[in-house]
């Protein structure tokens, strides 16, 4: 495949992943649960007559309310106020201007709408989810509702953090009920959440639900951190691992201070301000991000640089600090909605690197990539939802998004964990039977014809020439004791010295078969290991049954080659050559060459290939991938 197709391919799957994303992302972000349900408030008013809240069915007030600044009309007695401005909810109140000047953020405001015909017998409230600041909800002037402070109860002039609802029967002969919000503020900006009216019973039903899948998802995520940590221990691999702990610890963070998380944990963390909380979601949101991204880079050995990490990671204290300590200067509701872009160029950038892993058929590269673009797009869901963009029916969407995305990890890594120890078991069978094969191997190289014409070579020169049967001695005692060696050799021996094993062979039979044998060596690379009498044997055969067979003699190549993946050992003769579709009785070390072949299967998953023509001669191939060396 050509480089320039694979960076098309890579092109295009992140195009269609982007547009995907690109796409969904802003239609769930205007697809508001008003909309779906038909009613829209207009004028301030509502006509609920459509919908059945006694059999389950919720009611959105999104639309148009009247809105009263500086001012809470109920709790301060003012039931004839004019509003000061009509409003679309959800929406910060920073998006307005009264007598010309845009209001600020932090404050105090109401609004207020008129129902009619709700058709109810149940007791009813109108809750309000998710708000940062605090709000206290009246249906026809009783208190139903009060998000995170419980009427005339203050710690230090504080709300504190409680959610207390009190439901209301309506009055029958009324057929229209007033309901108004009053919302304080200190860092946000007014209604950014829906308010949905609900009998008190459903409204139970759903935040229990909603607290309980909050708090098993973080069971699940606590037992994944110590399967991650066990993991790691196994593996003695705390690279990947710590990067998924960290994870693991900062969704449940996250988890424990957001919405009904904070219900529940709120006096675990000192009853802190909300509003406050709010940032911290918004630091363990991107601190979320920047841990799948040094996962990723790890696990996938992604090519991303320092600087590159290092300026996503300073992006993304910005986009989380920021805007809280620049909040008199700046609407910090729809500064954080302007940041989001910065996170979402850095998930663009991501699915761009993970899609060239699907190219590069790295292994997991497709699970990855699919997972990183749901996890991605549920934390943008998730931000639009704080802001009160879409319904409160996502609010679990990011969680099981992450959580999903850790139980990818863990499975991969459990699934890998199987794998190492079915590899180590299958290597222990095969040690018994390598050694077996060893003894096997070293017994068929030191055949009583080869000793025999060895020292009968070396006795006619120690009368011709003493110097050549000196160093014959030398070449032969080394010869027959690295066969000796490799008896109790388990590990890969240095390139280098099995290619001095062969040598001492060769010079040997350079001695006997003189002008009749020559040997050529194109060594280019030897900077790996291989398995002991790898290459001895081989050459071996390319003397003993290649050139001798043939009265003139011939040539036998030895050389060594690498390219990005793989080391290549070929050894050719110019010999007489065979059918390889005959299996023959010629003599051949047929049982050694299929033992090496065996050996460097199991110990580096290497392939070894022959091609051989009758007359021309023969060429053994053995391909080493790099990554099985290290």
């Amino acid at each position: 495949m050509s480089k320039v197709f694979k960076r098309n391919i890579l092109f295009i799957i992140t195009l269609v992943l982007t547009f995907l994303v690109s796409i969904i992302l802003p239609l769930i972000s205007y697809i508001n649960p008003a909309l779906l349900d038909n009613l829209q408030v207009e004028n301030a008013k509502a006509d609920i007559s459509n919908y059945s809240i006694d059999s389950g069915e919720s009611v959105s007030l999104a639309g148009e309310w009247e809105f009263y600044w500086d001012k809470h009309i109920v709790s301060n007695g003012l039931p004839n106020e004019k509003p000061d401005l009509f409003v679309e909810i959800p929406s910060t109140w920073t998006d307005y201007k009264l007598n010309g000047n845009k209001l600020s953020n932090g404050g105090i405001a109401s609004y207020k709408l008129t129902a009619k015909n709700i058709n109810s017998v149940k007791p009813l409230l109108v809750s309000v989810q998710n708000l940062p600041g605090e709000c206290q909800v009246f249906i026809d002037g009783k208190s139903v509702f009060s998000n995170r402070s419980v009427p005339g109860t203050t710690d230090n002039g504080r709300a504190i953090v409680e959610t207390y609802a009190s439901p209301v029967e309506l009055d029958d002969s009324l057929k229209e009920h007033e309901i108004v919000i009053e919302v304080t503020c200190e860092l946000s900006s007014g209604l950014t959440s829906m308010p949905v009216l609900s009998t008190y019973n459903d409204y139970q039903k759903s935040e229990m639900q909603s607290i309980a899948i909050r708090y098993i998802l973080i069971g699940i995520v606590a037992f994944f951190i110590v399967g991650a940590i066990g993991l790691a221990i196994v593996h003695k691999n705390f690279d990947d691992q710590k990067w998924l702990v960290l994870l693991c610890a900062v969704f449940i963070f996250r988890m424990l201070i957001s919405n009904e998380g904070y219900m529940v944990s709120h006096s675990f963390f000192m009853d802190i301000n909300y509003e406050i909380m709010v940032s911290l979601i918004y630091v363990s949101t991107y601190i979320i991000k920047l841990c799948m991204l040094m996962y990723l880079v790890n696990v996938l050995s992604l090519k991303v640089g320092n600087a590159v990490l290092t300026v996503i990671s300073v992006l993304f204290l910005i986009c989380a600090f920021v805007p809280y300590f620049i909040y008199d200067y700046i609407y910090i509701a729809n500064s954080y909605m302007w940041l989001q872009s910065i996170a979402y160029f850095f998930d663009i950038y991501m699915i761009y690197k993970l899609a060239g892993s699907v190219t590069k058929k790295k292994k997991y590269a497709v699970l990855y990539l699919v997972f990183y673009c749901i996890t991605a797009a549920a934390i943008v869901i998730d931000n639009l939802y704080l802001y009160g963009y879409v319904a409160s029916s996502v609010s679990s969407f990011m969680p099981l998004a992450c959580c999903l995305f850790i139980g990818l990890v863990l499975f991969v890594h459990i699934t890998d964990t199987f794998s190492f120890y079915k590899k180590a078991q299958t290597a222990a069978e095969l040690e018994k039977e390598l050694g077996d094969i060893n003894m096997t191997l070293m017994l068929s190289q030191i055949q009583p014809h080869f000793l025999y014409n060895a020292l009968n070579t070396i006795k006619y020169l120690i009368k011709k020439d003493p110097k050549t049967a000196e160093s014959a001695i030398v070449k032969f005692s080394s010869y027959l004791r690295a066969n000796m060696d490799s008896l109790t050799q388990k590990e890969p021996i240095p390139l280098k010295k099995e290619l001095e094993h062969a040598k001492n062979y060769i010079d040997i039979e350079l001695l006997r078969f003189g002008n009749r044998l020559n040997v050529e060596y194109e060594i280019d690379c030897c900077d790996f290991s291989v398995p002991p009498l790898t290459i001895q044997p081989i050459v071996e055969n390319a003397i003993k049954h290649g050139v001798n067979q043939k009265p003139e003699g011939g040539t036998v190549k030895l050389i060594t080659r690498e390219d990005e993946n793989n080391f290549f050992i070929i050894v050719e003769d110019d010999g007489v050559g065979f059918d390889l579709s005959e299996e023959k009785n010629d003599g051949r070390s047929h049982v050694g060459f299929k033992n090496i072949k065996k050996r460097l299967k199991v110990m580096f998953n290497a392939q070894t290939s022959i091609k051989s023509t009758v007359g021309e001669g023969t060429t053994v191939t053995i391909t080493i991938p790099k990554e099985n060396t290290k």
